[in-house]
């Protein structure tokens, strides 16, 4: 049975990409990214924390920069470079590729068909630290030819810092880095989503209380909030059929916050 809840959680389903929220970070970075795109420069390294929202902000980009200039977005890594080319090239020449011997007969072909610099295609790599590194070697090598223009994004995790590998250290040009989100961030982005989706009524059932302790459990990180919130709302959509009596559309117990939490395991009880 569905109730106003039921269409609250799927609100906070990750991966929609339409339903993208410009928090003040998200803006200042597109601008960051936009204007370097702009620059005559062949390698862009694009960084931050999984969840932070770069593949949106990649999405973004493509979509309003593809009326204006020749651009391309590869949202899934390659791991051979003959597929690699081929998608290249059916991107590029909307047909299907021939079969290249190696990338030099593929730069050789595209030559003739860019005389110059500005004419050059971006493209915007996601997901760029799965690719094989002899992959990145010769992406790099097609920077270097001007016919290409590469932007790599790549997670920056605890573990590994993606910025100390020889091929990302030593040949990008510029790098830029987005960060999570702050309390007020959070606050703007949970608001914006419910009126996006026009659930108005929706606006006052977050406190500072709350966004303080969202913060808290999720470090500010954008795929983490939509998880405890899709969480959050399961719970109260079973409370609202099973005990509505315990559950006010207007006002929102931290317990309830504090159950999401735990479910996920990002609070022990």
């Amino acid at each position: 049975m569905n109730n106003q809840y039921s269409d609250l959680k799927t609100i906070f389903v990750d991966g929609e990409i339409f339903d993208y929220v410009n928090l003040d970070k998200s803006a200042i970075t597109y601008d960051k990214l936009v204007q370097t795109l702009d620059k005559p420069l062949k390698l862009i390294l694009f960084y931050g924390k999984p969840g932070t929202g770069k593949t949106f902000l990649l999405q973004k980009i493509y979509n309003d920069l593809k009326p204006k200039k020749r651009i391309i977005f590869f949202p899934r890594p390659f791991f051979e470079e003959k597929v690699f080319i081929k998608a290249l090239y059916e991107h590029i020449f909307g047909r299907t590729s021939p079969e290249f011997s190696n990338y030099n007969e593929f730069l050789a072909l595209l030559s003739k068909h860019i005389t110059s610099t500005d004419q050059a295609i971006t493209v915007l790599i996601d997901e760029a630290q799965l690719y094989p590194t002899d992959l990145i070697e010769k992406i790099r090598l097609m920077a270097d030819s001007r016919l290409f223009k590469f932007l790599f994004t790549v997670h920056k995790t605890e573990k590994e810092d993606l910025l100390a590998k020889d091929y990302f250290q030593t040949r990008i040009w510029e790098t830029i880095e987005i960060d999570n989100a702050s309390q007020n961030e959070i606050k703007t982005y949970i608001e914006k989503k419910l009126l996006f989706h026009n659930r108005f009524e929706f606006l006052n059932l977050f406190r500072d209380k709350h966004y303080k302790l969202i913060a808290k459990l999720t470090g500010g990180n954008l795929r983490t909030i939509n998880k405890l919130l899709y969480k959050l709302f399961e719970i109260l959509e079973y409370y609202d059929e099973h005990k509505p009596s315990v559950v006010k559309s207007n006002a929102l117990h931290v317990k309830y916050l504090e159950m999401a939490g735990i479910s996920l395991g990002m609070i022990h009880a």
